[in-house]
Order: C-alpha cells, then sequence, then structure tokens
C-alpha cells in the first residue's frame, strides 16, 4: 500500500489563496461584464428611441406635405368642376342661340 503524502500547510494556504483569488477576479469581471452589457443595452436603446423619433417626425412633414398637396388638388378639381359646368352652360347658350338663329 502507498502511502500518500501530505503538503506542508503553507504551499496549500497558498494554493487555497489562489483559489479564492481567481473565483473573486472571475466574480468581479462576470458583474463587470453585466454592467457594462446592461449600459450597452441601454444606450443602443436610446439610439433606437431616437431615430425612431427622428423617423416619425420626418414622417410628420411628408404627411402634412401630402395632406397640403391634397388639399391643392381637392380646390383643383372644384375649380375645374366650375369650369365644367360653366362651359356646359355656354354650349347650352350657344345651342339655343344657333336654334333661334335659325
Amino acid at each position: 500500500m502507498q502511502t500518500v503524502k501530505k503538503l506542508p500547510p503553507w504551499p496549500a494556504f497558498w494554493a487555497g489563496l489562489m483559489k479564492a483569488l481567481l473565483f473573486g477576479a472571475f466574480y468581479v469581471a462576470g458583474v463587470l461584464s453585466s454592467t457594462q452589457l446592461s449600459q450597452y443595452t441601454i444606450s443602443s436603446q436610446r439610439d433606437r428611441i431616437d431615430s425612431l423619433e427622428q423617423e416619425t417626425a420626418l414622417q410628420r412633414l411628408q404627411i402634412n406635405e401630402l395632406n397640403h398637396l391634397a388639399n391643392e388638388n381637392s380646390r383643383s378639381l372644384q375649380a375645374l368642376q366650375e369650369i365644367k359646368d360653366e362651359l356646359t352652360l355656354v354650349k347650352s347658350e350657344i345651342s339655343k342661340l344657333k336654334g333661334l338663329h335659325k
């Protein structure tokens, strides 16, 4: 049967201390990574919100311009309808005059 050699207490102490330091270092790295990831997520969400707000403002301007053009087109159509009605009236009066002139 083989005998197991026991390590002197100082190397075991240093090994335990190294394990504790490594554990602490990885824990701190994890916390810092989590914090950094959280801040990056918040920052990217703010950027996305800003981008969407700018896009919304641009779309509102485009909608306002389209409404303005639609109103102008509506007024133009009304003016054309009035001109058509007047031309129809002039045609009927000309027809009457031709009928009286014969």
